[in-house]
């Protein structure tokens, strides 16, 4: 079989093993194989037309990388159309739409989403979560959503909270710095008297 050049360099950014390429390059000989035929329909055409979408199917391995699916369709892609002088449009209208449905009902192998489509198919997930109220979350089973955003509540009014006493301590501190500068003597008396002022103020809230 004749063996197509393929991009090292393109190969090692995806990094596929020895014979995961060797897979491709089996795809492109039997593809090569049945382009030869010319679109007669026949037993043989048939069973390379399977051989080399089982080929590709190995090299995508069960989970492909969006990255991985990308290379080996364009690996693909070059040999057959360096061995046949096709265009890459007309390569990939006329012969890798039909592989990648024999991909998905023979293998189940869809392209994965792109990083971007992933990204943005999280920000719509989370803004669509974002607008539920509690009881939609809870009808709808999200409990560990409902559960972080309680958490995110709780943590929002202990920073208020803290935030206040801070704001509160600054401003008491002032208070009493201009108090003992202004007026000493009853500076000192509520100084002495904090113990019954504790207790009048406790006994006011019991």
């Amino acid at each position: 079989m004749k063996k197509a050049k393929l991009n090292s360099a393109v190969v090692n950014a995806v990094e596929l093993s020895t014979s995961r390429v060797e897979f491709i390059d089996n795809a492109i000989g039997y593809e090569i194989q049945v382009i030869e035929m010319e679109n007669l329909y026949n037993k043989d055409r048939a069973s390379l037309t399977k051989l080399l979408v089982e080929n590709i199917a190995l090299a995508m391995t069960p989970e492909p990388s969006y990255k991985e699916w990308i290379y080996i369709h364009g690996l693909f892609r070059t040999g057959i159309c360096q061995a046949t002088g096709m265009e890459n449009d007309s390569f990939d209208k006329n012969i890798w739409d039909n592989i990648t449905k024999r991909l998905e009902s023979d293998f189940d192998l869809v392209k994965p989403s792109s990083p971007k489509e992933k990204t943005i198919q999280k920000s719509e997930q989370r803004l669509k979560i974002e607008s539920m109220t509690d009881a939609e979350l809870l009808a709808n089973g999200k409990h560990s959503e409902l559960g972080k955003r309680q958490e995110k509540r709780d943590k929002n009014a202990e920073k208020l909270e803290n935030d206040s006493k801070k704001e509160f301590t600054k401003d008491f501190k002032t208070s009493m710095e201009n108090l003992s500068k202004n007026e000493f003597a009853f500076a000192c008396w509520i100084n002495s008297n904090l113990n019954d002022l504790r207790e009048q103020f406790l006994e006011s809230q019991s």
